[in-house]
């Protein structure tokens, strides 16, 4: 009876220091662009030089979560976990102490390194140590905080900015950092890693295949894939649904702002209701599928000439409940397909098609608006969503044959 008590308790305490770690991840990664502004002014730079340090801080992180999956899978996800969220956050807090654009650089690198652990690190964790019947409701948690503490960050840096000064936005928000590190340090001893011994079938059939092997089999590339084409088509709207829905249907800044955060909220919506939805619905492909066509035939919509501003805000959210939906149940089949003590790797290895994607897009897109062609941002994005389905259904597929 007692084991029965206490084992939602534990999977209570991991969930909550994982998700909150992951808070702080995609919190610090929107830290910068909150407060270009500031930054520019101090170091009398151009905005090319502060975007170069937030690809620094993004697309460097992104990519070493690869090499990093293998350190998890090696030495355990607590240990790398714990050193990556101290750097992190060790980084973010000197920060505010930076007096030159050089150094600044150089922590955003370094903030950068300490970001690429939470991805392969906490899903090892949460494979290792939540029960079976808690996880897809644990992802969906996990997934939701990272989107919501994305959506926190340009508020928070900025109150504190106006209230103090930009200095103190970094310190104090790095500082809180360093304050959950010490209680993960803590209760560290619960962050038990997925090991080879983990009682989890593999139903693909690849458990003899491990390290580079595994992460070239098709199953593996395919899910790399839809993680680059979901990138692309995220990345691009967030980055430019605001700018396109102004110059095709001349709507106000303020409503088309209000569009831009009716989609990143249906982000997080749909991420929540497909936590309720994995737990209880195990056909994770149909769920994923469904969401992706759901996203895909609302991206169209704005296409139309004459809508008024309220239905556009209504159909970018429907498009944001759309790519939340497909997360969940994304990151379930990735674990399904992935060998005992494989998880480190192979998430490190596909989020860096998200990495790539979503960074990279951005200048795309952008130059279609540069060419007055703003309905393609919505076109594009389609396409790209529609590859991104094909290639998670694939997966999906070839999983199961292996």
């Amino acid at each position: 009876m007692e084991a029965v008590i206490e084992r939602p308790r534990h999977d209570s305490w991991i969930i909550g220091l994982i998700s909150t770690g992951h808070f702080l991840s995609h919190f610090y990664y929107l830290a910068l662009p909150a407060t270009f502004l500031f930054l520019k002014d101090e170091f009398g730079v151009s905005y090319a030089e502060l975007g170069l340090a937030m690809t620094a801080y993004s697309l460097l992180g992104g990519l070493v979560q690869a090499p990093v999956g293998f350190l998890v899978d090696h030495f355990g996800p607590r240990s790398v976990l714990l050193v990556g969220l101290g750097v992190n956050a060790v980084a973010v807090t000197l920060i505010g102490f930076a007096d030159a654009y050089w150094i600044l650089l150089v922590l955003a690198v370094i903030a950068g390194l300490g970001n690429s652990v939470f991805h392969p690190a906490d899903y090892s964790i949460l494979s290792g140590s939540i029960s079976e019947g808690m996880l897809g409701r644990a992802f969906s948690i996990h997934t939701f905080s990272g989107f919501f503490g994305g959506a926190c960050a340009p508020l928070t840096m900025l109150a504190i900015a106006e209230l103090s000064d930009w200095r103190t936005a970094f310190i104090a928000t790095g500082l809180v950092g360093v304050a959950v590190w010490a209680v993960m340090l803590f209760r560290s001893s619960m962050f038990m890693g997925e090991t080879a011994s983990t009682e989890k079938s593999s139903p693909n059939g690849t458990t003899d295949k491990r390290g580079l092997s595994l992460l070239m089999t098709a199953p593996v590339l395919l899910f790399l894939g839809f993680f680059i084409f979901y990138g692309m088509a995220s990345g691009g709207l967030v980055a430019f649904t605001a700018s396109s829905l102004i110059n095709l249907h001349g709507i106000g800044v303020d409503l088309a702002n209000t569009a831009l955060t009716g989609h990143l909220f249906g982000v997080v919506g749909g991420i929540m209701v497909a936590g309720f939805i994995v737990d209880r619905f195990p056909r994770h492909g149909i769920t994923a599928a469904g969401a992706m066509i759901l996203a895909t035939l609302f991206v169209l919509i704005p296409l139309i000439n004459g809508l008024p501003g309220v239905a556009l805000v209504a159909i970018m959210v429907v498009v944001g409940i759309g790519l939340g939906v497909v997360l969940p149940p994304r990151d379930l089949m990735v674990r399904e397909m992935t060998p005992p003590g494989q998880t480190g790797k192979v998430f490190g290895f596909v989020f860096v098609g998200f990495a790539v994607g979503s960074g990279l897009t951005p200048l795309f897109f952008g130059w279609l608006l540069d060419s007055g062609l703003p309905e393609m941002v919505f076109v594009i994005a389609a396409a790209f969503m529609v590859l991104a389905l094909c290639s998670i259904i694939a997966a999906r597929k070839l999983s199961r044959k292996l």
